[in-house]
């Protein structure tokens, strides 16, 4: 054994807390904007490590060094094996809470269930034994002396029997549930470590780590060559470097060996035992699993904090799910169809739920990623990488929604900042901030020019000074871009790519949403603190109306016909009635209520289900700056919950098919998961460094998060686990 214990739709601008941040400060500041159709994007510059998963439930605190997992589905229970504690924690799978510790042999290192007698046998490594335990009464019923070191572990269901690998003394010990004695003793290769049994030949595949082999024994079954071969070697399979676990897949009849040398799985066909495909996954794999119910393979990666998943159609790898600290072993719940990883270096085990959102990609892009819009045309995220200093040269990333790939990279003006898609031209809008213009790209569709101008900037329209928000009015078919360095609105047709009408507004705009019940612009001036309200009819100024200090997001909910503003340095939220009946026409563009929240509100997503708004409240006490989320109902216009996040939290979306709302937290590297129907917290997903802008892509029931920091990358967040 080789145990290595390893060391809506709004506007946004992010503020630090204690005060709000300077418009013009690229350095420290990201700004960007949260439309119906496109995104809202914050991000900041606060240090912070890659934290460790809390996934369906929060981690299991079993044992001191967890290794070994096997499921029992007769008491719906899991046995986890702990090396430096020498006993083995029962958790059940219907509370997820450790219901018994049963007190086993000397470094007990792995486990395997007996489906005929309902017990569990365990290999204790350092004490040369192998102990039964009663899966009935949680107890040991027997202790049976095999060879030296036994590692791996497997129940030969046809023959009652157990296989154990003993590492020390190469060889295999053959064990009769019947008598609990060892009937046999199988030479292999150097340094047996795992073991699986194979229920369609009969035959047990042993991994030897000291000869990059794996031994496959014949149980004397008709099928791998009778009585005459029984205990004997029938073929040794050559693999990658220190083959370490297997797991068997009844369907497609192979053996997956994770090869903990060489960062890859071998899969062994068992008609011919010969090794038919090799998978790359994370570094130094351990684990291995098989879900029947998804026909895949789950791999952990002690060294990388992960679990690949290998379908077994393709035999590749088709997602990474972030478990806790060194995963070792893994195993498969059938009744609950969920995973349960041992976290050897967290002394826990990870429980993954299909319902549970998790990591699946990370995708690299250009330099300093901002903001994004979704283009539901195309199925494409287009993402804004506003470039480094000096000169900002800045260009799109375009990820496809299918692949999780960038398919194209255009050049566009210098340091782009907003984005919006327009649902009408098929085109993607970039406001150009040190430029002064907006990029209008084709997405290929015929509206815009076909494929030929696909991901080709069409048009570049100069504009006001320093634009920055952008928002689409599908009535008028119209591009509106505040230009916080003239304070005015430039109102782009896209019929003709030309500017028809350029608005005065107010100080610095910065944020905008459209009403498309009054066919109304509202614009959010930070440093004047008010909204100006844009006539689409005019394109002129109908009304200001005074708001808190530092307007910050705005956005619009269709159920009451209100605007709701947030206020960064006043920490309260004004709502602002359009003159709809709901709300009365004598309140027409009047503030009709002031909420406050738990201070320094940012972005905001709106929940049509529950009619509540969630307002991102950044603020908090150095230097942990733990943030908060308000959860306001627009019925009553009062807060209902505050939820507590993670550090600096910054974007905010709401998942409509899920339910749930994913917020972004740069101080902790996270997103945050919140259930609707609770208003709590039910996951934390590991990102990218410094998470910002955040959107939910409806058509892969995706959310696609930017870490700002270092890796210049976008991480993919699936609302359910892929297991």
């Amino acid at each position: 054994m080789l145990i290595v214990v390893m060391a809506g739709a709004s506007t946004s601008l992010l503020g630090l807390a204690g005060g709000h941040a300077a418009p013009r400060d690229t350095d420290n500041v990201a700004l960007g904007e949260i439309h119906p159709t496109g995104s809202v994007s914050l991000a900041g510059s606060v240090p912070g490590g890659r934290p460790v998963a809390d996934l369906a439930r929060p981690a299991v605190s079993v044992g001191t060094g967890p290794y070994g997992v096997v499921y029992d589905p007769a008491a719906h229970e899991i046995f986890v094996a702990n090396v430096f504690s020498g006993n083995v924690s029962v958790i059940s799978d219907t509370t997820g809470k450790v219901i018994a510790s049963v007190s086993v042999g000397y470094e007990p290192i792995s486990v395997a269930y007996d489906s005929g007698k309902k017990e569990i046998f365990v290999a204790n490594y350092g004490s040369d034994s192998t102990s039964v335990i009663s899966g009935t009464s949680n107890t040991v019923v027997a202790t049976i002396a095999v060879g030296s070191e036994p590692d791996g572990v497997a129940y030969d269901s046809a023959k009652k029997e157990i296989f154990v690998a003993n590492s020390g003394s190469n060889n295999t010990s053959v064990i009769s549930d019947v008598t609990n004695s060892v009937v046999a003793t199988v030479p292999v290769g150097t340094q047996p470590i795992g073991t699986v049994y194979d229920s369609a030949k009969k035959e047990i595949f042993v991994n030897n780590g000291g000869t990059d082999n794996v031994s496959v024994i014949c149980d004397g079954s008709a099928s791998c060559g009778g009585p005459t071969k029984q205990y004997t070697v029938v073929a040794t399979v050559a693999v990658g470097f220190t083959p370490w676990e297997a797991a068997y897949d009844p369907v497609k009849k192979e053996v997956f060996v994770s090869n903990e040398g060489s960062d890859n799985v071998s899969i062994i066909s068992d008609a011919t035992n010969s090794v038919v495909a090799t998978v790359a996954v994370g570094s130094e794999p351990l684990g291995v699993a098989f879900d029947s119910a998804k026909k895949e393979i789950l791999v952990t990666s002690s060294a990388w904090d992960n679990v690949s998943i290998i379908s077994d159609v393709t035999n590749s790898v088709v997602a990474t799910v972030a478990v806790g600290s060194e995963p070792a072993g893994v195993a498969y719940d059938s009744a609950k169809k969920e995973v349960f990883v041992a976290d050897l270096g967290s002394n826990s085990v990870t429980v993954c739920s299909q319902s549970t959102p998790s990591l699946v990609a990370t995708v690299t892009v250009g330099a300093s990623p901002l903001v994004m819009a979704y283009d539901s045309a195309k199925k494409e995220v287009f993402v804004l990488d506003y470039g480094t200093f000096p000169d900002y040269y800045g260009n799109v990333s375009v990820i496809s929604g299918a692949t999780n790939r960038v398919v194209a990279t255009i050049a566009v003006g210098t340091d782009p900042e907003g984005v919006v898609y327009d649902s009408v031209k098929k085109e993607v809008f970039v406001s150009n901030e040190e430029s002064d213009n907006v990029s209008v790209i084709c997405d290929g569709s015929a509206s815009c020019g076909g494929a030929a101008q696909q991901n080709k900037v069409v048009a570049t329209v100069a504009v006001g000074m320093y634009p920055d928000a952008m928002v689409y009015d599908s009535a008028k078919k119209e591009v509106f871009v505040a230009n916080y360095g003239s304070s005015n609105v430039s109102i782009i047709s896209d019929t003709t790519n030309t500017v028809a009408a350029t608005a005065g507004v107010g100080s610095v705009p910065y944020a905008m949403t459209y009403d498309p019940a009054k066919n109304e612009v509202f614009v959010a001036n930070f440093d004047s603190n008010d909204v100006s309200v844009i006539s689409d009819v005019t394109n002129h100024v109908v009304m200001t109306v005074p708001v808190g200090i530092n307007p910050y997001s705005i956005v619009y909910v269709l159920a009451t016909k209100e605007i709701y503003v947030a206020n960064y340095d006043t920490s309260n939220v004004s709502v602002i009635c359009d003159g709809s009946a709901f709300c009365g026409t004598a309140e027409q563009n009047k503030v009709v209520a002031t909420v406050p929240v738990a201070g320094y509100p940012g972005a905001m997503a709106y929940d049509p289900v529950k009619k509540e708004i969630f307002v991102v409240d950044s603020g908090g006490v150095y230097p942990t700056y733990i943030g908060a989320v308000s959860v306001i109902s627009v019925v009553t216009n009062s807060v209902v919950a505050t939820v507590g996040v993670g550090s600096l939290p910054i974007a905010v979306v709401y998942d409509s098919a899920k339910k749930e709302i994913f917020v972004t937290n740069e101080g902790s590297n996270t997103t945050i998961v919140i259930s609707e129907a609770t208003n709590s917290v039910v996951a934390t997903v590991p990102v990218g460094i410094y998470p910002g802008a955040a959107i939910y892509i409806p058509a892969q029931k995706e959310v696609f998060v930017i870490d700002g920091g270092s890796t210049d990358d976008v991480s993919v967040i699936s609302d359910s686990t892929p297991l």
